[in-house]
């Protein structure tokens, strides 16, 4: 049977309604503060290379980071040096803006740099991968490096520096986080936001939504239907689904195995992610048998405390296997038993029409340089 074992000051942050006048401030700061680039009363920098974004208008969980690999794999097939530009949340460092790897070679530890680009950079083809609380400086890192085109991860909401394209995950089960602001629901901005976006991915699809191309506004979940039928038809931003998919298994020794080599394995699930449901939902999707799950908060710091812990339940579970996700793989606890490592990866059905209006953004910048 599984269960949440981790303490409550470990669990995903909720939404909390009574909370409802903050996050009425929340939005309004937000609107605020995107208006102030939008009549240009403050200022964009550009760094002399196209910046194509990935982000969200809600907290945590929408698979930013399987779109920021499949994107840069997609430009990478193509020739381009990619860059790949984060925050580098939750990241402690003495160097700021810091390379976290350059041609395929990791520079950084995920102590410094913060898990996710530390996952970027083991998984992707990228040119270099920086990581900076000015986002600005660390793409010019970036470009100095070597990169033709910049990927920024969750850079939405981080107007300072230019993008060139808006790429912008909606979850198809949720797509307002709740309909109110941080922290009484799971806004950054308000919905409208999205007309900002260039492209729309819905992440999280069912499995009988329509692919292959941009959606019908009739395809759409409610609240996101209801947003782009009230745009003008030139502000409504193309719909693409996507769904990830679990796609293959990095074992304890380091060798690589089908998803579906946990079918009928009993398995102790460990995570510190923004959806630990949906990790439990995609192991048994690959048919493993999730005896117990521990669930840390998003971006957890593993320690000596949380080895013990692991070790604990999986022998309480009496499970045969360990599994963990790709981010909490690279912040794994000393001491703690080697899991095995589930890899998901993005489907995206409208995938050549997406990567051909990227191509055409990147041709377009060339041309006007």
């Amino acid at each position: 049977m599984r269960g949440f074992a981790a303490s409550p000051r470990r669990r995903r942050r909720q939404p909390l309604p009574a909370l409802a006048p903050l996050g009425r401030i929340y939005l309004w700061v937000a609107r605020a503060h995107h208006a102030a680039y939008d009549r240009g009363w403050r200022s964009e920098a550009r760094i002399g290379v196209p910046v194509i974004s990935i982000g969200n208008v809600t907290a945590g969980g929408t698979g930013k980071t399987p779109a920021a690999l499949w994107l840069t794999g997609e430009l990478a097939d193509r020739g381009h040096a990619v860059g790949i530009v984060s925050r580098g949340y939750r990241g402690r460092r003495a160097e700021d803006p810091l390379v976290v790897a350059r041609d395929g070679r990791l520079l950084a530890h995920p102590s410094e740099a913060g898990d996710e680009p530390v996952m970027l950079a083991q998984g992707t083809a990228a040119r270099v991968v920086t990581v900076g609380r000015d986002r600005a400086s660390a793409a010019r890192l970036a470009r100095d490096a070597g990169a033709d085109v910049l990927i920024l991860d969750d850079g939405f909401q981080h107007r300072r520096l230019h993008r060139d394209l808006d790429i912008v995950l909606v979850d198809a089960a949720d797509p307002f986080g709740g309909g109110r602001g941080l922290p009484a629901g799971l806004l950054r901005e308000p919905p409208g936001a999205l007309l900002r976006a260039d492209l729309l991915l819905l992440t999280r699809c069912p499995p009988d939504m329509p692919g292959g191309g941009r959606l019908p506004t009739s395809a759409l979940p409610g609240p996101l239907r209801e947003l782009l039928s009230r745009a003008a038809p030139s502000a409504a931003p193309p719909v693409f689904a996507t769904r990830h998919e679990p796609d293959a298994l990095q074992r304890a020794d380091g060798s690589w195995a089908p998803a579906n080599a946990l079918a009928g394995r009993r398995v102790l699930a460990v995570s510190g992610i923004g959806r630990p449901d949906d990790f439990v939902a995609t192991l048994e999707r690959t048919g493993a048998i999730v005896a117990d799950h521990l669930a840390w908060s998003d971006h957890h710091r593993y320690d000596r405390a949380d080895a013990r812990t692991i070790e604990q339940h999986a022998a309480r579970a009496r499970a045969e296997l360990i599994v963990t996700t790709s981010k909490d793989a690279v912040r794994w606890p000393a001491g703690a038993p080697r899991p095995a490592v589930l890899r998901i990866a993005l489907s995206v059905p409208g995938g050549p029409e997406i990567v051909e209006r990227v191509m055409e953004t990147i041709r377009r910048f060339e041309r006007l340089a």
